[in-house]
């Protein structure tokens, strides 16, 4: 599994995507009123780069497949999405990489 940039996600919400951990803060900040900036999330976020926060609804960022930023572009958040080797990715990805 090969990661092509970074998502911030809220729960099973994708909020941001871009090819670096400042592209996607800066997306997640228009569905977000939480944080008074780009460094008040990052600087958040970045107390456990990897791990999930989703026990509180707080927004963690993950790296993530072309596949998965591509379809979030075209479309938002797809119905379903997973992590594999802590890089977030498609459901076609997984079940690839798991066949």
């Amino acid at each position: 599994m090969n990661s092509s940039g970074y998502i911030v996600a809220s729960d099973s919400a994708i909020i941001g995507v871009g090819e670096t951990i400042n592209e996607a803060a800066e997306q997640a900040l228009e569905w977000s009123d939480d944080y008074d900036g780009v460094e008040a999330l990052i600087a958040d976020m970045e107390s456990d780069l990897e791990k999930a926060h989703e026990e509180d609804g707080k927004p963690y960022v993950r790296r993530a497949t072309a596949a998965l930023i591509e379809a979030v572009e075209k479309g938002g958040t797809p119905e379903q999405w997973t992590i594999i080797d802590n890089i977030a990715c498609t459901a076609e990805e997984a079940i690839e990489h798991n066949s």
